[in-house]
């Protein structure tokens, strides 16, 4: 009974590792093909991406599985308080609602493509709609590849810009470095735009962006609760220190298995003067639930 059991070994490591190349060229395909999608797809697809953190699935990827198994969330959060402007021109009344979804779509156990939408509302009207769409691709244990498309519109409105018609549209690539423990997750990142309309400081009069970096942080603190940060630093010159820095958390309640609580905040601030001596910031806390699938 040896000699069967030893060939088996032998034979096994051949076939893992026909299959994990073959894995290889379709995650190499797919995130090419993603790149494609990405700097030809028109405009008029943004908000920068949550960090909602969420402990290792089960995968089933769709090229090997043949089978769609999105997972992410529905969510509804109530923004009190806020001073966070409705419009892209940070114009208008202040947020008062953002609903929305999250989902994740494994193509390969190594590629993941997210989509996300945050709509905004004053309380009365519907005021903008804010897209994200990325592909994460991984090429180490620890090293991920970042492609990335923003696009923000206002609903029934049109924001200016230095005189010019304006909606935030934002492209880039970049990479993270990714620890991921039993209860804890850390993702340092950075990426660099090459197509976008964004400057600088909160009242837009700096030159384009260059590039953006920052942190993420996820703490499991029960098998009901977690614990999410994330920190962007936002620059018009590439390796410099940023102009402008965003943060924001979340905290997670898992009630039942389709019903979450959600409290969260965000905050923006300048953090130099901008041309015209301006130091701007704003804020929102949420509140609200989350229906995750």
């Amino acid at each position: 009974m040896k000699g069967p059991e030893i060939e088996i070994k032998k034979i096994r490591p051949e076939c893992s590792s026909g299959k994990r190349k073959q894995n290889l060229y379709l995650s190499i395909f797919i995130f090419y093909i993603g790149i494609i999608i990405f700097n030809f797809f028109p405009a008029p697809l943004s908000g920068q991406p949550l960090f909602i953190y969420r402990p290792a699935q089960e995968k089933q990827p769709l090229l090997s599985s043949g089978r769609l198994d999105p997972r992410g969330e529905l969510f509804a959060l109530l923004l009190l308080p806020s001073n966070f402007p409705s419009f892209n021109d940070f114009s208008g009344s202040e947020d008062r609602w953002n609903l929305g979804f999250q989902l994740y779509l494994d193509l390969t156990p190594s590629t993941e493509f997210l989509s996300q939408l945050i709509t905004h509302d004053d309380g009365h009207n519907r005021t903008k709609f804010d897209w994200h769409f990325s592909l994460r691709q991984q090429i180490d244990r620890y090293l991920v590849l970042i492609v990335g498309h923003d696009s923000n519109h206002d609903s029934d409105h049109q924001s200016f810009v230095n005189g010019k018609p304006f909606y935030l549209n934002r492209n880039y690539l970049g990479f993270g470095l990714c620890f991921s423990f039993k209860q804890f997750y850390f993702e340092p990142f950075t990426w660099f735009f090459h197509h976008t309309n964004q400057r600088s400081y909160l009242d837009f009069s700096g030159e384009k962006l260059k590039q953006e970096y920052g942190a993420r942080l996820g703490f499991l603190l029960s098998p009901e609760a977690s614990l999410s940060f994330q920190a962007i630093f936002q620059s018009d010159v590439a390796f410099a220190r940023g102009q402008m820095a965003l943060i924001d958390f979340f905290m997670r309640l898992r009630l039942l298995s389709g019903l979450v609580l959600s409290l969260g905040g965000s905050f923006w601030r300048d953090l130099k003067e901008s041309r015209f001596g301006r130091r701007q910031s704003f804020y929102k806390i949420s509140w609200g639930i989350a229906i995750p699938f």
